[in-house]
């Protein structure tokens, strides 16, 4: 892929032998195959021109010619060069397919919107949401005859989107005063051949936009996602594992955003009350009628929180909304929990709650 892909950045529409592929890595070819990343070209040796991948041939047209068993290219230029011995796979052509390609490094990554070209000969790949911005996607085939592009008015068209990752072939953009222009516009440049892992698809986009990445990092959200907390207003992006295990006597293990705590076992069982309702997704508030001056429950709640929460605002995440009515202020889909141990657990109320909890 490497050796395409710096290929492409001289020549956008190149093609390849499968011969040459081969001879690189029969296993990547095979692979990149597979996953249908190269197109087969429609070539009829006996009638089109054949230019050899041979070092040293310089482009030099030939004809292909069968003698006796075997093939040989001529050359038309030079009646003195000597024809060269082809095979079947020299004479099987590919080019890489970028909507294939971007497919797969879409649904991978979870980018949204539509693969389109756009003008200048580029790609709009496509945009993931986080939490308080849009990241959207470029791929530039071709950086220019020795001279960088001018990426700012990317912008102008990628309007949505406040960060842009503009995705070259191969070569990494070293010029400082365009890379610190481009970084004013939130825009970031990164060659695909270093960003992208090329047996699973996954890019590295956290590492490449971490510099526009809020104080505490940005949670990546699905459209739906983003759509649920439009429509119901979660305050956080927190995420939370119930183990459904006990750290100690009258003490649960919970997990908040990596950070294992301890919540002592009646805080524990509102919380649990809470996940119920929020699983729900209409929402996810409880109406809980607490008895005047009893209200420290929710505080012992949120105190274990407090810590490993993002924001650090245990009262914005166990949210009350004056109408005697609480709620865990994050999206559902950020609260998971093994829901076999839940209901093995030593407190009945636990395992009762743990029947109402979905499945998976």
């Amino acid at each position: 892929m490497n050796f395409i892909l710096k290929s492409l950045e001289v020549f956008p529409a190149a093609s390849f032998t499968e011969g040459e592929l081969v001879r690189i890595s029969r296993t990547d070819f095979n692979f990149l195959t597979k996953q249908k990343c190269l197109d087969r070209m429609k070539y009829d040796y006996m009638k089109e021109p054949y230019y050899s991948s041979v070092l040293g041939d310089n482009g030099n047209e030939r004809r292909i010619k069968k003698v006796g068993s075997q093939l040989y290219a001529y050359s038309v230029e030079s009646a003195d060069s000597a024809p060269i011995e082809v095979t079947e796979a020299d004479l099987r052509r590919y080019q890489l397919s970028f909507p294939a390609l971007f497919e797969k490094i879409r649904t991978v990554n979870k980018i949204e919107g539509k693969f389109q070209e756009i003008p200048e000969g580029y790609f709009y790949v496509g945009y993931k949401l986080y939490d308080s911005f849009r990241v959207g996607f470029v791929f530039i085939p071709k950086l220019g005859d020795g001279k960088l592009v001018k990426f700012a008015g990317l912008k102008d068209i990628c309007k949505d989107d406040k960060v842009l990752v503009v995705l070259t072939p191969f070569t990494k953009i070293e010029d400082i005063v365009l890379n610190w222009t481009l970084s004013k516009c939130k825009i970031v440049t990164a060659p695909l051949a270093a960003s992208l892992d090329f047996k699973t698809f996954k890019l590295s986009v956290e590492d490449l936009i971490k510099e526009f990445m809020p104080e505490g990092g940005a949670t990546a959200l699905t459209k739906q996602q983003a759509k649920d907390y439009k429509d119901f207003g979660y305050k956080c992006y927190d995420k939370i594992y119930i183990p459904g295990t006990k750290a100690i006597s009258r003490s649960n293990n919970l997990d908040i955003n990596g950070h294992t705590i301890k919540m002592p076992d009646n805080a524990f069982k509102l919380f649990i009350e809470l996940v119920v309702e929020l699983k729900k997704g209409k929402g996810g508030w409880l109406t809980k009628v607490v008895d005047a001056g009893k209200y420290q429950i929710f505080d012992r709640v949120r105190s274990p929180l407090q810590g490993s929460l993002l924001g650090k605002d245990a009262k914005k995440f166990i949210e009350n909304n004056a109408s005697k009515q609480y709620r865990i202020s994050t999206h559902p889909d950020f609260v998971t929990y093994n829901r076999a141990n839940l209901l093995k657990h030593t407190d009945s109320t636990v395992k009762d709650l743990a029947k109402r909890l979905p499945k998976g």
